[in-house]
């Protein structure tokens, strides 16, 4: 699986303004669930109005290196991943001026210790696996301002 997926989870436009997400877990399934609801977002808020990409990374280096090169309206992460691990790439973030102020849901199966931990390292949201599609919505919601 390569590190870096692009799709657009909504009608193509050209429109300058859009939403772009950058998922990053190493699990392929889960990155689908993610992306069906993004591309439900996409559908339902937006209406076609809105374009919405949604860009994919399997571990927080290859998210450093793509968060470095674009912009991102809002980060969900994985923290137990292979290579650098979502608390490392949480704490990278918000080191780095130009990042930290990006919105970041954390979406583990960790227990208390994982969530106290991403909360200290600046997590906007932590919700815990396995999550609920409405869950993932109505946060993803929420830290886009769409509520």
């Amino acid at each position: 699986m390569s590190t870096e997926q692009t799709q657009p989870a909504g009608p193509s436009t050209t429109a300058p303004l859009g939403v772009r997400v950058l998922i990053v877990e190493d699990n392929p399934h889960i990155i689908e669930m993610y992306s069906y609801v993004l591309k439900k977002l996409a559908a339902n808020e937006f209406k076609g109005t809105t374009p919405l990409e949604v860009h994919f990374a399997a571990d927080g280096h290859a998210a450093m290196a793509m968060l470095i090169e674009s912009s991102f309206q809002l980060v969900m992460t994985d923290l137990y991943m292979p290579v650098m691990d979502g608390f490392q790439l949480l704490e990278k973030m918000r080191a780095t001026p130009a990042l930290s102020q990006i919105p970041v849901v954390a979406i583990s199966a960790g227990g208390l210790d994982a969530r106290d931990k991403a909360m200290k390292l600046g997590v906007n949201v932590f919700l815990k696996k396995p999550v609920r599609f409405a869950e993932v919505m109505d946060t993803v919601k929420q830290l886009l301002r769409l509520k």
